[in-house]
């Protein structure tokens, strides 16, 4: 659809006579556009025309002999007409536009982006002391004075920015950087297996490597030494610091003393309404909204929102309780989900670096108990720092080549 022809307008004419066809050469004489002509009927064309002509076509068709009628009217200006004496509509839909143009001055939503760290209720409580809270007039606030008193508040924040727009504050945040912490050259340390292993690779970045590929080390073995070795021998205390991999194996059982209850439900629901006005609410039953025994509850929100356009301070909360009966899980069933915690718990302790080579479960009952027994095969850094006491320094003081002075 011509988007100019739905703002102007337009109407459908029919015209019946003698020769209709005439009608459409008059209102080319006479400038008039015109489309959407059909083949005469029974002696009657349709054709449309602009919304202003439409006070022609009856005298126009006149003077060819025909009758000519308005059949249809088209358009904004037809919209507008039909509107017109609806009072009501129209004071409702000028209520709505005066409820939004007012309520997008205030905050009804806040959205905080970029902390990891920083807790967002930290943020929030900032925030709300510096006047950005629900129900605030943000036209009223000062930007810089917003930013500037959530830092001093919240030291952790390094820069900020609010912005405003509608109804809608959004908050982007960047966290202070955490510096690693700056160890003393006089920190001598050696690199100590944490696990047992099979060592596969050995990278000593400073210090004397102790260990090699192929050999089994035990937890606490040395595996970098913390001093310097040269072509005279040892050279004097250093940190160690470098990484080593090895294989591990680890063998995780979980048990559970009695089988868990699993729920059935019956498919009948209970639906309960209510209304939050700001920060009032408002229920649309009797009785408490406490969950009784036997059910699960399940809360639906509905705001009157545009995401990050505006925000009105109407929610309509939606309740549904379903009721469930409860019975003894099934053994596959139990079985898979301790086997997932298993999986998890090994996914814990060998961190972003490890991996799992291999893995097989294995499961037994007894006493009415379920075992399920995790043995993987794993490749993970096993080496961390150990300070040197005063008796490893001594030690290494003792190798170090003693020179003679002429």
């Amino acid at each position: 659809m011509n988007g100019a022809r739905y703002f102007t307008g337009w109407v459908t004419a029919r015209v019946t006579g003698a020769a209709p066809e005439k009608f459409l050469c008059a209102l080319a004489e006479r400038g008039i556009p015109f489309w959407g002509a059909a083949p005469p009927v029974d002696f009657s064309l349709t054709v449309e025309i602009p919304w202003r002509a439409a006070k022609l076509v009856q005298p126009l068709a006149a003077s060819l002999g025909c009758e000519g009628t308005v059949t249809g009217r088209h358009g904004l200006p037809a919209l507008a007409a039909k509107l017109r004496r609806r009072y009501f509509l129209l004071i409702g839909a000028a209520l709505i536009l005066a409820v939004l143009f007012v309520g997008s001055a205030f905050i009804w939503e806040i959205d905080i982006e970029g902390n990891e760290t920083v807790p967002e209720g930290v943020i929030r409580q900032a925030l709300q002391e510096c006047g950005v809270d629900i129900g605030a007039f943000w036209p009223a606030m000062s930007q810089d004075g917003v930013r500037n008193g959530v830092i001093l508040r919240v030291p952790d924040i390094r820069w900020m920015t609010v912005t405003m727009r509608g109804s809608h504050a959004r908050v982007i945040i960047r966290e202070r950087y955490t510096h690693p912490p700056i160890v003393p050259e006089t920190a001598y340390a050696d690199i100590v297996a944490v696990k047992a292993g099979l060592v596969e690779h050995v990278d000593a970045f400073q210090g004397t490597a102790l260990t090699e590929p192929t050999k089994a080390v035990l937890p606490g073995e040395k595996l970098i030494g913390g001093y310097v070795t040269g072509r005279i021998g040892v050279q004097g205390p250093a940190r160690a610091v470098g990484e080593v991999t090895a294989r591990t194996w680890y063998e995780l059982t979980a048990k559970t003393a009695a089988r868990p209850l699993e729920k059935t439900y019956s498919g009948h629901e209970r639906i309960r309404w209510a209304l939050i006005l700001g920060k009032t609410r408002i229920n649309f039953y009797k009785d408490s909204s406490i969950c009784p025994a036997g059910c699960d509850k399940i809360i639906k929100e509905y705001t009157l929102a545009r995401k990050g356009l505006f925000a009105l301070p109407v929610t309509l909360v939606k309740t549904t309780y379903v009721p469930y009966d409860t019975h003894e899980a099934a053994g596959p069933e139990l079985r898979a989900e301790l086997e997932d915690q298993l999986m998890e718990t090994l996914t814990g302790q060998l961190g972003e670096d490890g991996e799992v080579l291999s893995s097989r479960f294995s499961a037994s009952s007894e006493d009415g108990a379920l075992y399920v027994t995790l043995r993987a095969e794993c490749r993970e850094q096993i080496g961390v720092s150990a300070p040197l006491t005063d008796d490893d320094l001594a030690e290494i003081q003792a190798k170090i080549p003693q020179t003679e002075v002429p």
